[in-house]
């Protein structure tokens, strides 16, 4: 062992050796502002509020909440971070020497004329001892493995912060849709009822020949649209209800509600930040370049495959023939062996194999790129989609309560006899037309108010 330690000193201050690239990250040019920005001197963010502080629908907050508990994915996430976690220790075990131990026993029943018959002295013998092996890590190939495995649990940290935004997204988005298909069924069992009057009223005075018979046929038509619409609207708020069960854990069923449409609050101003603080946000941008660096890390592996592996192996312990002297002082054993074992010619796999993986390296790259000008879309995107949508749900009230007085006074004139069906017919249709892309648009412009708190990269915090 005095021998040996003096190698072992050596190898120790030798392994700060290590090969491959070290990480560079790229510096990413952004804008001084969003394209469709109207904020251009705030630094401030919507993505500085918790998403219990932008939803204030309680219910809402409690569905969220169910989700980020219940949810599969949030469990599949959190279980990937573990797995993540045991490979990082897996892998850094690789460093350090490994101890082990053997034992051995032989037990030989050949009598001493056999013995003597084979020209062989035959005799029992047992023996105990400890092992050690140890690759030193000269060239930095665990080293680089160890930091791959940290590089992929942090990207699984925020794969888990991505699956979180998401989540949040996905059962905002999906409960103002079932908000809004609530309201458009509301509308539609409304107007299902007006026109049965409408149909009966009409059916009698045909009866008593006032009207003509096509005014009732047109009647029972419009009725029927009503009606068919009714069922239409159940089976989406069904299939709405449904979806978001699955989001939050559960079977199918009956989804709790809170605030309508209508009575939903949003801060009235969403600033949205700076462009160069998006890509410090975004948690699928960050998670890209986790899997960037992790990867580029295995280039060092690669390279480090190429050169020579440096091992020691130790062994002390006993051995004897006779079990009650196996601890006696002759019978002690030790030695110690150095190795270096290396490729000589592999017709180029290894050099094949450092390539191959600057190969995904640059892969990594490239989906980092992607990730952050997906990013800047998503935003740019949810911008003016907030904007628009809010002017058109302005204008689209505008248009149902002006069809909705014309259709009032298209009534109260087919009454008085001063004009015929078809203008009272063509009034209702507008009418309900424009109170259900009313409700639609609201719907999106809450919607799009959803999607830009996700694009900025708000929403993964849990409370």
């Amino acid at each position: 062992m005095r021998r040996l330690l003096p190698l072992l000193l050596t190898f120790a201050v030798l392994s700060g050796c290590m090969v491959g690239p070290k990480f560079q990250k790229s510096e990413w040019k952004t804008e001084a502002r969003y394209l469709y920005s109207k904020d251009t001197t705030s630094h401030d963010s919507i993505t500085t509020l918790k998403w219990w502080e932008v939803y204030q629908d309680t219910v809402l907050q409690s569905l969220i909440r169910t989700a980020l508990v219940e949810n599969r994915d949030m469990k599949i996430a959190a279980s990937r971070i573990l797995e993540s976690q045991y490979n990082v220790g897996y892998k850094k075990a690789d460093i350090f020497p490994q101890i082990g131990y053997q034992g051995n026993a032989s037990i030989l029943n050949k009598t001493n004329s056999e013995a003597a018959e084979s020209g062989v002295l035959l005799r029992d013998s047992y023996m105990g001892f400890g092992m050690m092996t140890w690759e030193l890590d000269f060239w930095g190939k665990y080293r680089h493995a160890t930091k791959a495995a940290r590089a992929q649990l942090l990207a699984s940290e925020e794969s888990r912060k991505l699956i979180t935004t998401s989540l949040v997204a996905q059962v905002a988005s999906l409960y103002f849709q079932l908000r809004g298909l609530d309201q458009q069924l509301e509308i539609a069992r409304r107007t299902l009822t007006v026109r049965r009057e409408s149909t009966r009223i009409i059916t009698e005075r045909f009866t008593g020949g006032e009207v003509a018979e096509l005014d009732k046929f047109q009647a029972q038509s419009q009725e029927a649209v009503a009606a068919a619409l009714v069922p239409s609207l159940e089976r989406q708020v069904a299939q709405t209800e449904n979806a978001l069960s699955v989001l939050l854990g559960r079977n199918p069923g009956y989804v709790e509600r809170g605030l309508d449409n209508v009575s939903q609050v949003f801060p009235l101003a969403i600033p949205e930040g700076l462009p160069s603080q998006l890509l410090a946000r975004r948690p699928d941008v960050r998670q890209a370049e986790d899997q960037w660096i992790a990867q580029n890390e295995q280039i060092g592996v690669a390279q480090a495959m190429r050169f020579p592996a440096i091992s020691l192996t130790g062994l002390f312990g006993a051995a004897s023939q006779d079990l009650s002297d196996i601890t006696a002082s002759g019978s002690v054993i030790s030695y110690a062996v150095g190795s270096v074992t290396g490729p000589l010619f592999y017709f180029g796999k290894n050099k094949r194999r450092v390539q191959m993986e600057r190969e995904k390296t640059e892969q990594a790259r490239l989906q980092y790129d992607k990730a952050v000008l997906n990013a800047f879309a998503e935003v740019e995107n949810a911008l003016i989609s907030t904007e628009t949508y809010r002017r058109e749900y302005e204008a689209r009230k505008m248009q149902a309560m002006a069809s909705g007085g014309a259709a009032m006074l298209s009534r109260e004139r087919y009454d008085s006899g001063y004009t015929n069906y078809l203008e009272l017919l063509e009034n209702e249709r507008t009418e309900l037309d424009a109170q259900l892309l009313a409700a639609q648009a609201l719907q999106y412009q809450l919607q799009a108010t959803v999607q830009l708190y996700k694009a900025l990269g708000g929403g993964w915090e849990i409370q």
